[in-house]
């Protein structure tokens, strides 16, 4: 969960700099469906999940994830001098995203009913994070000029994303959840955009930035133009409803 956020909030940064005319939003769901089908495995096909299935292995994965974020984030002391508060600001979004995540999972109706799904195309699941990481490298090449004055930022948080996937490729070197369930979640291209789009905008993405950027100042990560990127936030989320504390 952790390198979820992490990622989609440093990735808003390059989206809101190098799109003024097209949402950012819109550009990472089209990332991410490109992504998906480029690890289309051609002639191959699996069962596809129960929703039962579908949910024991989301969360093994996350549990996963989340282990390889402890290590893996001291990659953030080149940035600030107090990586423990910079992780802070992030675990307090955790319910956030956790919402997200419900949201996006019930919407995107990837898995049916029952084991006897039928069969799809499959997914290299390996070969996800391969795609995803040369996908990374050619955005921050395309708006280098762009984004130079948070590369340092940048920088840091592709050190923790490739950190992080390592590791978790580590802990799946003998198969993935999916690979010992033998299904797999079908994610169609359209319906994961209105997904993503129907879920961000349930949970007021802009106006979260806008509180999770200025944690991060406060946080030791501290430059002149992450302070703008913080404003601009703001700016853009003034309007979003209150979000209503839990408990």
């Amino acid at each position: 969960m952790f390198i979820t956020k992490t990622i989609l909030f440093f990735t808003l940064l390059v989206g809101i700099d190098a799109s003024t005319a097209s949402d950012p939003i819109d550009s990472i769901s089209s990332q991410g469906a490109d992504i998906l089908n480029r690890a289309k495995l051609t002639g191959q096909t699996v069962r596809q999940c129960s929703c039962a299935e579908q949910r024991i292995c989301v969360e093994e994965m996350k549990i996963q994830a989340k282990d390889c974020t402890v290590p893996c984030f001291q990659k953030f002391s080149s940035i600030t001098s107090r990586p423990n508060d910079l992780k802070k600001c992030f675990d307090e979004k955790d319910n956030i995203l956790e919402d997200f995540l419900t949201c996006f999972e019930n919407r995107v109706e990837a898995c049916v009913s029952d084991q006897n799904g039928p069969q799809i195309q499959k997914t290299d699941i390996r070969g996800i994070f391969k795609v995803t990481e040369k996908s990374i490298a050619t955005q921050t090449n395309t708006f280098q000029t762009m984004i130079k004055p948070i590369k340092h930022i940048l920088d840091a948080t592709g050190d923790f994303a490739l950190c992080v996937k390592d590791c978790f490729l580590e802990k799946n070197r003998s198969g993935f959840c999916f690979d010992r369930k033998g299904c797999q979640p079908l994610v169609a291209e359209s319906k994961a955009r209105q997904s993503f789009r129907a879920c961000t905008k349930k949970m007021h993405w802009k106006r979260e930035a806008g509180e999770l950027c200025e944690c991060s100042v406060n946080a030791g990560v501290d430059s002149r133009e992450l302070r703008q990127y913080c404003a601009m936030f703001k700016l853009m989320g003034r309007r979003a409803p209150m979000r209503k504390s839990r408990g």
